[in-house]
Formats: C-alpha cells, sequence, structure tokens
C-alpha cells in the first residue's frame, strides 16, 4: 500500500490522463492511502469516486457535501446518524 504522498504523486497524472477506472481498481484492491487531500484531487474529476474516498478517509464535512452536490439528500440524515456527525446545515444549504 502506497503512503499518503506516494497516493497523490500517482494519482495527479492518471486522473489527468482521464484514467479514472485505474485509479477506482487501485482503491478497490486498497493500494492507495485515502485521505482527505486525495479526495479533493480525484473530486474535481469524479465526484462519486471522491466520495468513496472520502468515506474511506473519514472526512464526514467533505461526505456530506459530496451527497449534497449528488442531490442524495436523503443519504446524508442516514450518514450523519451513523458516524455521531452534525453538519452545519445553514452553511451547508448557503454552499
Amino acid at each position: 500500500k502506497l503512503n499518503k504522498h506516494e497516493s497523490l504523486e500517482l494519482a495527479c497524472p492518471v486522473l489527468a490522463q482521464g484514467r479514472k477506472q485505474l485509479l477506482e481498481k487501485w482503491l478497490k484492491e486498497n493500494k492507495l492511502e485515502c485521505t482527505e487531500e486525495l479526495g479533493d484531487i480525484v473530486r474535481l474529476h469524479n465526484m462519486t469516486l471522491a466520495l468513496s474516498v472520502y468515506l474511506c478517509a473519514n472526512v464526514p464535512n467533505k461526505v456530506v457535501a459530496c451527497f449534497a452536490k449528488m442531490g442524495q439528500f436523503d443519504k446524508i440524515l442516514l450518514y450523519t446518524k451513523k458516524v455521531g456527525y452534525h453538519p452545519d446545515y445553514v452553511a451547508l444549504l448557503q454552499h
């Protein structure tokens, strides 16, 4: 498994080449370290894949933001109850 920095360095050129499937494969095989930074990079290319990274990295504010941007509002309440996270709904709606 690659560390945080190696994962970021590998993800950038792979995404720049449009090879999202390769990144998905590595994530499924647990070869990359999921971090908020990796999710931020992936988010520029694919929101669903970024959501997976944020879930794995346990970044609840970004998970909630992804659900909101994807229009999956019903999942926000389920997720926040499951992990015990209390988002700022006013800021979320403004964003």
